[in-house]
C-alpha cells in the first residue's frame, strides 16, 4: 500500500511538471530557460618540492637488545654479594642514627625557672578562690608586666580551660592534657610544666612553638612565684 501511494504521488508530480513545460513552450518562454550546470571544482594538488622534505634520521638505540649489541654481564661472586649487603646495612644504620638524632634534637628541653616553691608555701594558695586569682593573674601580666594584649589573651584562655577542668586538646592526636582535673593556685606548676612538655613531645610536638600548653603553664609558675614574693597578696588590691 505504501509503494502504490508513493507511485501515485510521484506520477501526479510528473504530470504537473509536464503541464508546466507545455505551458512554457506555448508562451514561447523556453529560450529564457537555461539548464543549470553543476560543475565541481577540482582540488589543487600541492606540489611538494623535494628540497623541503627532510628524511627522518632514526636515533641510535641505547638498549643493547634492540641495537643487537652483546650484553655485558657482570658476575658476582660470594664475597662481592656479602660486601654489597654490608654496604646496604651500613647505609640503613646511618639513616636510623640520623633519625634518632633528629628525635633527640626535636625533643624540647625542660624549663629552668629558678628555685622550686616548697609544698608549705603552695598549700597557702589552695584556699584562694579560682576566679579571684585568675583575674589577678590577668591584671599582673597585662598591667604590671606589660605583656601584649594578644599574649595575655592566649595565656588566660588556656588557663581558664585548666581551671574549669576542660583540659587542653592536642590538635593532631585529639588527646587531652589534664582532662576532668581542675587546677588551683596551690598546684606544683614546676612538675606540671615538665609533664606538659612530655605530653606535647609524645603527641607530635607543638606547631605553635609553646603556645599550646607550655607557655601558659610557665606563666602560672611565674605568677605563683610572684605571689610568694608578694606575701600571698593580690596585685590588683
Amino acid at each position: 500500500m505504501t509503494i502504490e501511494a508513493t507511485n501515485e504521488y510521484l506520477e501526479k508530480i510528473r504530470q504537473k511538471r509536464l503541464r508546466n513545460e507545455e505551458k512554457i513552450s506555448q508562451l514561447g518562454l523556453t529560450r529564457f530557460v537555461t539548464p543549470e550546470k553543476t560543475t565541481r571544482r577540482k582540488k589543487k594538488q600541492r606540489s611538494i618540492s623535494s628540497s623541503k622534505v627532510e628524511p627522518k634520521v632514526q636515533e641510535p638505540r641505547r638498549s643493547p637488545r634492540v641495537s643487537n649489541k652483546p650484553v655485558n654481564h657482570m658476575m658476582l661472586d660470594y664475597d662481592s654479594t656479602i660486601v654489597s649487603k654490608l654496604e646496604v646495612s651500613d647505609v640503613k644504620s646511618k639513616a636510623e642514627e640520623k633519625r634518632n638524632q633528629k628525635k633527640i634534637r626535636s625533643r624540647p628541653r625542660k624549663f629552668n625557672l629558678g628555685e622550686q616553691i616548697s609544698p608549705k608555701e603552695r598549700s597557702v594558695f589552695e584556699s584562694i578562690d579560682c576566679d579571684e586569682w585568675v583575674k589577678d593573674m590577668e591584671y599582673y601580666f597585662s598591667k604590671l608586666q606589660g605583656n601584649s594584649v594578644s599574649n595575655v589573651q592566649r595565656v588566660m584562655c588556656t588557663v581558664r580551660k585548666l581551671v574549669s577542668g576542660e583540659g587542653v586538646r592536642h590538635p593532631q592526636t585529639q588527646t587531652y592534657f589534664l582532662r576532668n582535673k581542675a587546677i588551683h593556685l596551690g598546684f606544683d606548676f614546676r612538675e606540671m610544666l615538665d609533664e606538659a612538655t612530655e605530653w606535647v613531645y609524645e603527641n607530635g610536638g607543638d606547631r605553635g612553638n609553646g603556645w599550646l600548653i607550655e607557655h601558659p603553664v610557665k606563666k602560672l609558675l611565674l605568677y605563683q612565684q610572684a605571689r610568694v614574693a608578694n606575701n600571698n597578696r593580690a596585685f590588683s588590691e
